[in-house]
């Protein structure tokens, strides 16, 4: 068996629900086709407008605007990356017909605020989780909150698949709808009862899903211990600032970024020369050719976290030396670069 619900993809579909604490978990071919599908069954009005965070991956908006819907970019919280509630508060309009925000790098949203706003208005509540699978609000898994959430095994993820996704939902409406809508738009009879796609897990990428789940604990413990080396390395200061991750929540740590708010370019002229791979991450959704169109309002905090954010090297075989290695070349202590002291 190498498709069609084959017994790798029950496996870890099974997997994911004990883990997280959900029975309903569903697998995917990716996280794009996870957050497609899993808006399709909320059954939204074409035309409606989705609350959505700019600071994400293209994905969050491919999938508001596959559905038929339209992306209405909101403010971030510049020390969070994540979605500011207080902007999203003032965003509603009578258009609105969705809340969807992304837990950035694996830091989770602020959860509460944006259920109570999304509670008052009526409206659904989706989470692009594509970097949070094991990242934990206030004592629970993420994938359990959200009337769909998505995340993503790709080959960058701490669970990976080479190429696959996760949907969780608290509604099992939504699951039924999801799994004939992911075959085709039925399932067992050949009569599409909705207008699906081929969204099927291999079994061959189910399989290699299998084989790193299990490990999700112990790769987020060691993103953890490398994003505490650094931030008591390199230190807060004047320039230079840490994303904030609650105190009751846990960050998977996808990715580390940090804003440097003086020099960045000088600090990425020496780690290429150290050849220390940055990324500047991500570029703004707003930003891009095909979304620029939607901007409807000033975005000041996510135009400057993008003028300042550097994403350094973090992976779970990382050791303290080379994270220690980071630390100098960032703040200019290596010893052999010209381009000394702070940024």
């Amino acid at each position: 068996m190498l498709s069609n619900f084959g017994e790798n993809a029950r496996e870890l579909e099974q997997k994911a629900q004990k883990y997280l604490g959900n029975k309903h978990v569903r697998a995917a071919a990716s996280c794009d086709v996870a957050l497609i599908l899993g808006i399709s069954a909320l059954s939204l009005p074409k035309g409606g407008k989705c609350i959505v965070t700019p600071f994400t991956f293209n994905s969050t908006v491919n999938a508001i605007i596959w559905n038929g819907l339209k992306p209405d970019f909101v403010d971030i919280d510049e020390q969070t990356f994540n979605l500011d509630p207080t902007c999203v508060r003032k965003a509603i309009k009578k258009e609105t017909i969705a809340i969807v925000a992304t837990h950035v790098f694996g830091n989770p949203c602020k959860i509460k605020e944006l259920k109570e706003i999304a509670n008052e208005h009526s409206l659904p509540l989706i989470f692009d989780a594509a970097h949070a699978y094991g990242s934990v609000y206030h004592g629970k898994k993420v994938g359990t909150f959200g009337d769909i959430e998505a995340f993503s095994m790709s080959g960058t993820k701490l669970v990976t698949a080479g190429e696959g996704g996760l949907i969780t939902t608290t509604k099992p409406e939504i699951i039924s709808k999801f799994e004939m809508l992911r075959n085709y738009g039925f399932y067992g009879d050949y009569n599409s009862h909705y207008v699906g796609m081929n969204g099927k897990i291999s079994e061959l990428n189910a399989a290699l899903g299998c084989l790193t789940i299990d490990s999700i604990e112990s790769a987020v413990k060691r993103r953890n211990e490398i994003a505490t080396q650094y931030v008591e390395s390199l230190g807060e200061s004047g320039f230079l600032h840490f994303q904030k991750v609650d105190s009751k929540c846990r960050s998977a740590y996808k990715d580390f970024g940090v804003r440097i708010s003086r020099g960045r370019e000088k600090v990425e002229r020496r780690l290429k020369s150290k050849s220390i791979q940055t990324k500047r991450y991500f570029l703004p959704a707003h930003w891009m050719d095909a979304f620029s169109r939607f901007k409807t309002r000033p975005l000041p905090q996510t135009d400057r976290l993008f003028g300042e954010i550097l994403c350094l090297p973090i992976y779970n075989e990382m050791s303290d030396s080379e994270v220690e290695r980071v630390c100098r070349v960032v703040t200019g202590k290596d010893g052999c670069n010209r381009d000394r002291g702070q940024p």
